[in-house]
């Protein structure tokens, strides 16, 4: 009896917790509140941010700072092209396949009109 007690209570738990994994309308990634309380300068940016700045007159800060966040907006602009870049290419590859697939099916298409032409005429 006590199998099944420990067997229904991991069962129900297993159960409990599907449900949390499943995003609305199967979207991935950060939720809406998430992302309207996201900022660029994140901790684990702030942080090295003020381990490279602290004991620097303002100056140094300021220009260090803006040297740090000209750096992450250029590795970000990669990251987007370089994604934009496979998107395009998983879009001609599509396109490739479909011509291909097009260009099958209107050869036999062609080879079926030879047939029957040569079964009238035959």
């Amino acid at each position: 009896m006590k199998k099944w007690i420990a067997c229904w209570v991991v069962c129900m738990f297993a159960l409990s917790v599907v449900p949390a994994y499943a995003a609305p309308e199967g979207r991935k990634g950060a939720s809406d509140q998430a992302l309207e309380n996201a900022d660029e300068n994140a901790v684990f940016h702030r942080i090295p941010d003020w381990f490279a700045t602290v004991g620097k007159s303002d100056e140094e800060k300021e220009q260090i700072l803006a040297e740090r966040k000209a750096e992450r907006a250029r590795k970000r602009l990669e990251k987007q092209a370089e994604k934009q870049k496979k998107e395009a290419e998983k879009q001609k590859k599509n396109a490739e396949k479909k011509m291909k697939e097009g260009k099958q099916e209107a050869q036999k298409a062609q080879t079926g009109l030879k047939d029957k032409a040569k079964k009238m005429g035959a």
